[in-house]
Parts: C-alpha cells; structure tokens; sequence
C-alpha cells in the first residue's frame, strides 16, 4: 500500500495540506508521510543594531527543521475531529524542497501540498515547490490553497469530463475519492458549439437544444463506459453551456474536492499540464486534484 505524502514548511497553505492529508490517510487507511526539505544557510533572525541576519549552521538548521515539523504535526494532530487512528512519520532532510517532493512522489499513493508556502513572492498563486511537482510528480497532487479547506471531509467530489485519457483516468480516482468519503461523485462537462468529443467538423451550426441533447447522451455514454458496474457511488451527470475552466470554477465550492486530468484534449502534446488543470490549480476556492493518464495509483 502506497504512502500519502503530504509537504509542510509552516505556512497556513502547508498546515491546511496536512489537514488534508490526514483526512485521506484516515479514509484510505494509509500511512501517511510528513516530509519537510530545508536548506543550509537557514536565516535565523536579525541582529539589532547591524542590520543583517545570522547564518545558522547545519547542525543548527536541521535542529529547527525538525522542531518545525514536530510543531506543524503536534498541532494537525489536535485540530482533528476523528478518533480513527492514523499512522504518521516524519522525514526531515536536507535539500530543494522542490526536488525532495518529487522524488517522494515515486512511490506515493498521493502528494498533498499547499497551495502556495512560504515563497518571497507573495503574489505567486502557487509556490514554486507546489508549480514544480505539478509537473514533475509521479503520482497524483492535491493542491490545499490557505482558505477553503477545513478538517471535515468533502461534501462532493466534482470531476471534469471532456474524454481524453486523463478525464477517464480522474473520473476512476475520483470515484474512488467519493466512496471513501461516503459523497455524491459530480461528473461535469463543460460544452460549447463544436467541442463535442468526436463530432466532426460542421457545416452548420444546429440548434442548442439539439446539440445539448447530444452532449449529454455522450457524457452518460462516457461516465457509464469508464466507472465499473456496481461502485455503489451516486454518480450524477451535469452539463455546462461554458469554458470548461469557468464551469468547473463555478461549481466547485470551498468543501468540494476537485479532480482534473493533467491534460485534456486541446493543446499541445508536449505539454505536462493543460491550461484548464493550470487554472483550476491556481484559482479553485477549494482542494483540488490533479491526475496523470493512467496514474490512478489506487489500490485494489
């Protein structure tokens, strides 16, 4: 059974991660991972007077790391509401956060991290550890923004639909996701006239009705030949006459979970990530997930 990997660095984005991660540790029954990467020199405070910071050594910056990480956890730990034991280690090690993370995403079942940590740039939407396993993990990444997540599980589980490999493959982990949390599972396509999958180039453009009609006979279609028969999950179908990046916005809210292919069907091949997971990552009220083609990592 694989870990949950979960990055904390003291920031609010990292202490809702944790939030998080533990909740999936708790529903999934896996371990969890609590990794923290930190680097030598640690800048430690200032000295009054001189106007410069004090280098910490080594030795000093992995004693800070790990009472870090030991305060970060003692208090994830007291904020749950659950009484349902979960496994949890620590790995405290030196080296690029960025790097550290994507390397303990190979054998990760899932990777949570905040939604931006404790970067210089306070505009950036994302921190830079959480844009680099994004697109380097080997697993899949939930991204915890600061606010919208709590220590209660996910009302629904909303997935977009748009029939290329990675839809399917985060329309089966999503499913997945919302039999644990015991939720309703949200199949939503966003359509406008002519991106229906498989239709081929018109002449003309027909009627809304009819072509709404069509889009949801493809989205059942779809949802029924991708889940297996008997999940015991209440699936429900949705259409929006919409951007996939706005429709999917709009109906996640804050206690939703997310769950996006890494790439759709538009775009450039060579691309790790589509623009509409690169949107959502960055601007969703609430948890987001984002799945690899055939990276489910689920277990059986």
């Amino acid at each position: 059974m694989r870990d949950i990997v979960v990055g904390v660095d003291g920031s609010v984005a990292s202490e809702r991660a944790l939030d998080q991660a533990l909740l999936a540790a708790q529903s999934s029954g896996r371990h969890l991972l609590v990794v923290h990467a930190w680097t030598t020199p640690v800048w430690v405070g200032g000295v009054p007077g001189l106007g410069y910071d004090v280098l910490a050594s080594p030795t000093t910056s992995e004693r800070i790391a790990r009472e870090l990480v030991d305060k970060v956890l003692a208090a994830g730990l007291s904020r749950r509401t659950s009484d349902v034991a979960v496994a949890v280690r620590a790995d405290v090690q030196q080296g690029d956060p960025r790097q550290v993370l994507a390397d303990a995403s190979k054998d990760a079942g899932l990777l949570v991290v905040g939604g931006r940590g404790h970067g210089a740039v306070k505009s950036a939407v994302l921190g830079s550890a959480t844009a680099h396993v994004l697109h380097h993990a080997r697993c899949p990444v939930m991204i915890v923004p600061e606010s919208g997540a709590t220590t209660s599980p996910f009302q629904r589980v909303i997935v977009g639909v748009d029939g290329s490999p990675g839809s399917r493959t985060a329309l089966r982990w999503g499913l997945d996701a919302a039999r644990r949390q015991r939720c309703p599972l949200i199949a939503l396509h966003a359509w406008l006239i002519t991106t229906l999958p498989g239709r081929p180039p018109m002449q003309f453009v027909p009627a809304l009705s009819e072509y709404e009609t069509e889009a949801r006979e493809w989205l059942e279609h779809e949802v029924t030949a991708t889940l297996p028969a008997g999940h015991g999950v209440d699936v429900r179908t949705e259409l929006s006459h919409s951007s996939p990046v706005w429709a999917l916005l709009d109906k996640a809210q804050p206690d939703d979970l997310l769950v996006l292919g890494s790439r759709g069907r538009g775009g450039f091949a060579s691309l790790l990530l589509g623009s509409v997971a690169t949107q959502c990552s960055q601007h969703a009220r609430g948890a987001v997930v984002v799945v690899r083609a055939d990276q489910e990592r689920l277990d059986p």
